[in-house]
């Protein structure tokens, strides 16, 4: 994981942990006059969302957000849709009189566009990396050259019993350590007073405190930049010595909160110390302390039991991500329209038949659209065996406003060379006074054209079959699979004295050609030593594209069996030992070349 996605990462939990903070400062005001314990307890849900970069999904959360927000995806996405929303003059572009070139041109210069914007955020996003990186290297730092001038410092301490240590020049008593943890007294404490901290102590050390409260420190220091980090662990900190004052009161009995008020006064420290460490007696807001203790008193155990159940089902929920893919908040999300276009085009991927005739206005209009529809025994079939489409994207529907509309979908479908082709379905829409109860949609398909991009011979068509007017989309033939079945047939070829079926794929030039379905014109290749090439397409009327390669058998071929480069590649199958070059998706995804 780069630094950039790091910082992404951490983003991410610190939105989440603030939605989650928010919360527990309601939650606070219902428990202002329950015990301390609940108050501290909910803090577990912020430590864990500023900490853990993962958790489970279900319909249970509490969380209303998304918690992968900022992604370059997103980022890039809402940059592309400025940019459009920039370009647009109120026409819809089914309504544009320019002339195809111009209109191929406009798109070329939104995808150009995308890149620029994609490219700005990854610069702001690597600075801002970098920044939050150092910030909190220097907090570490410093917390870590704290801790060691303390325990030079007490070193002096004299050991009372095992865990029990006296010294003097420290204000208040404390818990310090991790795996054996001591408690570090004043020197020349009273016996009341002693009696009082040793007890509050105890508590603090039986309740593991002082690993909350170094955990909190860690997460401070990481997310240094959030002012709610640093709002929350002073709260926390100040709800975990209420809590743990109570806990005392009730051990001891209530007779002692005017005395235990009393030595809390007298050793309350001078200065405090926001989300300090470790634990002291006398650290938080003794003021407010000293008048939970007194107004404090025991709950009845349905009280407690009651308040118990509670706070289990809101951590649970808060700790718990909202489930993605939800049917029904997606389509509230996309809207109607966008809602219908994704459900078509799922339906087509899916081949579902069935739920395509009812997307559409009546199942005359489906059959009278879709040539691959069928229907035998009451059931509807789609589809044929080859292509198979795989992936898909689809434009923002037009007709904002209005009871109609259209869309474009672009349909990446692969056949059992393994080779991909891409299909361009135009629909339009119309609204109807029939909601669907599955999709909560009253918006029904009136008509589709669907063409074949097999036959690529301009920039303009090559612009118009991978990038569209948002972003730029190719199956990846590695993650597919696409690779082992083609190294597989060259195996077989060469096993059975077959010809190389795949050939096509030893050269970057036919490659690119090939596999982005290019025809009419000429290609030239800069191939690096590394198994990385670009291809410059030219196509007959002069219009090129810059198409990234790679060589997918590159690190199989240049390492031996043994593991030592360039030695032994005749041991390997035959298949690795030749080049595959498919597109670079991972260089074509950043927006590059």
């Amino acid at each position: 994981m780069s630094l950039t996605e790091a910082f992404m990462t951490i983003l991410n939990m610190s939105l989440t942990a603030s939605y989650c903070i928010a919360a527990v400062l309601v939650l606070r005001l219902f428990l202002k006059k329950q015990p301390k314990i609940f108050s501290y307890l909910l803090w577990s849900v912020v430590l864990f969302r500023l900490l853990c970069p993962v958790s489970f999904s279900s319909s249970f959360s509490l969380l209303r957000m998304d918690t992968n927000v900022i992604s370059r995806e997103n980022l890039t996405a809402r940059q592309m849709t400025e940019h459009t929303a920039g370009q647009e003059t109120g026409e819809h572009p089914e309504q544009m009189t320019e002339d195809q070139n111009e209109e191929t041109e406009a798109v070329s210069q939104t995808a150009q566009a995308g890149q620029r914007g994609a490219t700005r955020i990854q610069t702001v996003l690597a600075v801002a990396a970098w920044v939050w990186f150092t910030g909190m290297v220097l907090w570490i730092a410093y917390g870590v050259w704290s801790a060691y001038r303390l325990c030079r410092f007490l070193k002096k301490a004299v050991c009372v019993e095992d865990d029990l240590y006296e010294t003097e020049g420290i204000s208040s008593s404390f818990v310090l350590g991790i795996l054996r943890p001591r408690i570090y007294l004043p020197a020349g404490l009273s016996g009341e007073e002693r009696e009082f901290v040793l007890a509050h102590e105890r508590v603090h050390a039986a309740r593991k405190d002082y690993l909350v409260k170094l955990l909190a420190w860690l997460a401070r220091c990481i997310h240094w930049f959030n002012p709610l980090a640093w709002l929350a662990f002073a709260l926390m900190e100040n709800d975990m010595e209420m809590s743990c004052d109570e806990a005392v009161v009730r051990r001891m009995g209530m007779e002692v909160k005017q005395d235990y008020s009393r030595a809390l006064l007298t050793l309350s420290s001078e200065t405090t110390k926001i989300g300090s460490y470790p634990p002291a007696f006398g650290e938080g807001r003794v003021k407010d302390r000293v008048r939970n203790i007194l107004s404090y008193r025991k709950r009845a155990l349905v009280t407690v039991a009651l308040l118990a159940g509670l706070l289990l089902v809101v951590v649970a929920g808060l700790s718990l991500n909202p489930r993605k893919n939800d049917e029904a908040e997606e389509h509230l999300r996309l809207g109607e329209k966008d809602a219908l276009v994704m459900d078509y085009a799922n339906a087509w991927c899916n081949r579902d038949g069935e739920t395509l005739v009812k997307l559409y206005v009546d199942e005359d209009t489906a059959f009278a659209n879709l040539p691959m529809l069928e229907k035998a025994g009451g059931e509807y079939t789609f589809g044929f065996s080859s292509p198979w489409p795989d992936e898909f994207w689809r434009t923002i529907p037009t007709g904002e406003g209005t009871d109609e509309g259209t869309a474009e979908i672009r349909y990446y479908a692969w056949t059992s060379d393994p080779h991909v082709a891409v299909w361009k379905e135009e629909i339009s829409f119309v609204k109807t006074d029939t909601v669907d109860p599955v999709t909560s949609s009253s918006y029904r398909v009136t008509g589709s054209t669907l063409t074949y991009l097999d036959s690529i011979a301009s920039e303009a068509e090559y612009m118009d079959a991978y990038w569209g007017d948002r972003a730029h989309h190719f199956v990846d033939y590695m993650e597919n699979g696409f690779v082992d079945a083609i190294n597989y047939q060259t195996e077989y070829d060469s096993e059975n004295g077959e010809s190389d079926r795949n050939a096509v794929y030893r050269d970057p030039e036919t490659a690119a050609a090939y596999i982005m379905n290019l025809t009419g014109g000429t290609s030239t290749a800069e191939t690096a030593s590394n198994g990385t090439s670009i291809v410059e397409y030219t196509f007959a009327d002069g219009s090129s594209v810059l198409i990234p390669m790679i060589d997918a058998n590159f690190d199989a071929r240049t390492s031996s069996v043994d593991g030592t480069a360039g030695e032994n590649t005749a041991e390997l199958p035959n298949a690795v030992n030749n080049e595959v070059w498919i597109l670079d998706v991972h260089v074509w995804n950043a927006g590059a070349p």
